[in-house]
Order: structure tokens, then C-alpha cells, then sequence
């Protein structure tokens, strides 16, 4: 995908039903690239007025340009989430495990969604291991 122009993003608070396996069992965003190469990024929620589900849009989006520009592409950082679905705990992320193909993305994106949380005075929110 990286070899292609992305020309357009789409940012979308939804239901948790309307997320993809493995992303719909939580609290969650997930990105995606469609059919026309748009990126597309969607968090749980109902607005992007609640500061969790813009957190993690912007998680999501931080994520999936870091993966763009440094070769990770989107089909295997969803077979990785297939395969270790049910084998990490309930408070654990994907992108945490030490095998996950996009780990160091994964981790920049949660610095930047951390320092975001801090700037909007959200002390105590998320976890960074």
C-alpha cells in the first residue's frame, strides 16, 4: 500500500458492533485501508467529543502512517491480531505483544496518545509498559 498516493482519510466514531474481529470485544480503534486506498480509521464511541474515543482515533491514525511509511502493511498487522486474539489478556493490546509486527509503531502511537491525554488534563489515563 505504501507504494501508492493516499489522497484521503476518513475518521469515524462507531458503534462496538461495527468493528471488525478482533477489534469489536472492547473499547478499541482499528485502521484500514478500503478498496480506493482511502485510510480509514475508526474508534469506539458515539462522539469525538468524548476525549477517550479522539484518543484513540489518534492512536490509531499515529499507527497505521508510522506502518505506511516504514513498509508495515495492513494485511499483516491483521493476520498478527487474528492469530494472537484470545492468547493476550483482557487489558492487553496487540501491538504490546513482544512478536507483533508493528510493535514499535504501535508504541510510538501509544507516546503520542499519552502526551495528548496529559494535554487535556486526563491524569491516570492508559497504561504505558
Amino acid at each position: 500500500m505504501a507504494s501508492s498516493i493516499m489522497n484521503r482519510i476518513i475518521i469515524e466514531a462507531v458503534s462496538q458492533d461495527a468493528m471488525r474481529p478482533p477489534y469489536d470485544q472492547g473499547p478499541a480503534g482499528d485502521w484500514l485501508y478500503d478498496r480506493d486506498g482511502t485510510l480509514v480509521i475508526r474508534s469506539t464511541g458515539t462522539s469525538f467529543d468524548d476525549p477517550e474515543t479522539f484518543l484513540f482515533a489518534l492512536h490509531e491514525l499515529v499507527e497505521a502512517y508510522l506502518c505506511r511509511c516504514e513498509g508495515v502493511e495492513q494485511r499483516v498487522v491483521d493476520a498478527f491480531d487474528k492469530r494472537i486474539d484470545g492468547q493476550i489478556g483482557e487489558d492487553d493490546e496487540h501491538g504490546d505483544h513482544p512478536e507483533a509486527p508493528y510493535r514499535t509503531q504501535h508504541r510510538r502511537a501509544m507516546l503520542i496518545e499519552m502526551l495528548m491525554a496529559q494535554f487535556l488534563g486526563l491524569d491516570g489515563y492508559g497504561t504505558i509498559r
